[in-house]
């Protein structure tokens, strides 16, 4: 009898907080443990995801005589139409409609509502300071497995929640000069600094774990460039910065191995990663030149390059380019290159005005977000097909903008 009474108490409580939880609320919770969990368990993240867009609607339908549409999102909404015209000719236009037309909503349709449902739905800044705290210290958490993978012997290259150790890698070099930003601007309060501070610190053991070169060194150089405007001010900054970028250089400077595996970045004559990559770019960039305006087609370049465009030397049998632009060239051709080049284009163009005129941290990390994960890593990876880092990438902007505009 007594166990049934404290049942029914701390159920009463418990649906008591959760009655008193706005929609608004409900909305973050469920778009923020998709960004946690997403890499963890793509079904469980599904599942937060749908949720949130499900819940997204009815708050969008419930306010839908005074719902408040950010300008950001008028503007990115046009060059994103834009963008989807031009790539559907690829997506329609192919020998096989049956795998374009689902590849093409899959990639390029579905990963973005993420960011709509930040930018609709959640205008509250304190929710939108704790998603990020949250969403850092997964994050943290993810960088610590993958060094437990390494150092363990349970594999080489550690991969964290995901089952890509590129995945990872790609997300570092967005995120570590996003958590330089955020430290050094007074904008953000003392709980996000904390939650980007454990993040930072677990990024030295995952790249440790990891292992990817290119998390190494577009890091090296994103993270004084991003600190640069910070760092002029105080000379503190400087000798703070200097310190960290000095520590990590000599801490990898000790151990033989993650030396040999730096300098192999230059080695264009037996390292089997560079030669698969040069081999790669040049089967794709030839399927660009027999189709030139919409390319092979979404979600054929795998099928047709390994029918007729594999060189013999490339005996990874990869399934991509490693490179956005060229991957592109190769699916989609110019048409496609040129509407993905003016969505992002128009991201980045737009934040940096606003950042140039008012020196505002929110739009710096927005357009770092799109730079670093589109343009920097995408030199060596095709993140635009990773769903997981997309729809963190989408996560990150929105927030940030949606902090910017409230």
């Amino acid at each position: 009898m007594l166990y049934k009474q404290c049942s029914l108490y701390v159920r009463g409580i418990f649906l008591g907080i959760l009655s008193k939880l706005r929609l608004e609320s409900w909305i973050a919770i469920m778009i923020t443990l998709m960004a946690c969990f997403t890499r963890l368990s793509m079904a469980a993240g599904q599942v937060f995801y749908v949720i949130a867009i499900l819940l997204s609607i009815f708050y969008i339908w419930k306010h839908r005589h005074d719902l408040y549409i950010p300008s950001y999102v008028k503007k990115y909404s046009k060059t994103f139409a834009l963008m989807l015209l031009l790539l559907l000719p690829s997506a329609v236009l192919t020998n096989n409609i049956a795998v374009g037309l689902p590849e093409f909503i899959n990639v390029w349709l579905w990963r973005i509502p993420v960011f709509f449902v930040i930018a609709l739905c959640i205008r509250d800044k304190k929710t939108l300071f704790t998603m990020l705290a949250v969403f850092f210290v997964d994050f943290g958490i993810d960088n610590l497995v993958a060094f437990y993978q390494h150092v363990s012997g349970m594999t080489d290259r550690g991969w964290g929640f995901g089952s890509s150790v590129l995945t990872i890698s790609g997300l570092m070099v967005m995120l570590v000069p996003i958590f330089c930003v955020i430290l050094l601007d007074s904008a953000f309060p003392n709980y996000v600094k904390v939650s980007a501070l454990w993040a930072l610190g677990c990024v030295g053991f995952g790249m440790y774990g990891n292992q990817s070169r290119g998390s190494w060194l577009f890091s090296m150089i994103m993270v004084p460039i991003v600190s640069l405007p910070y760092i002029l001010k105080r000379f503190i900054y400087v000798v703070v910065v200097l310190a960290a970028l000095g520590g990590v250089v000599w801490g990898f400077s000790t151990q033989p191995q993650y030396v040999a595996r730096f300098e192999s970045i230059t080695n264009t004559t037996t390292d089997g990663s560079n030669l698969g990559r040069f081999d790669v770019w040049t089967s794709s960039i030839n399927m660009f030149k027999d189709h030139p305006v919409t390319g092979v087609g979404i979600g054929q370049w795998r099928t047709i390059y390994e029918a007729s465009y594999r060189l013999p030397t490339e005996n990874q049998h990869l399934y991509h380019a490693h490179n956005n632009f060229i991957q592109l060239l190769g699916e989609v051709g110019l048409l496609g290159l040129l509407g993905v080049l003016i969505f992002y284009g128009s991201i980045i163009v737009d934040n940096f005005v606003v950042w140039f005129k008012k020196r505002d941290p929110y739009s710096l990390c927005a357009m770092i977000a799109v730079i670093c994960y589109v343009f920097v890593f995408g030199q060596v990876e095709y993140t635009l097909d990773n769903s997981s880092g997309m729809r963190i990438m989408y996560f990150m902007l929105a927030t940030m903008l949606q902090l910017r505009d409230n």
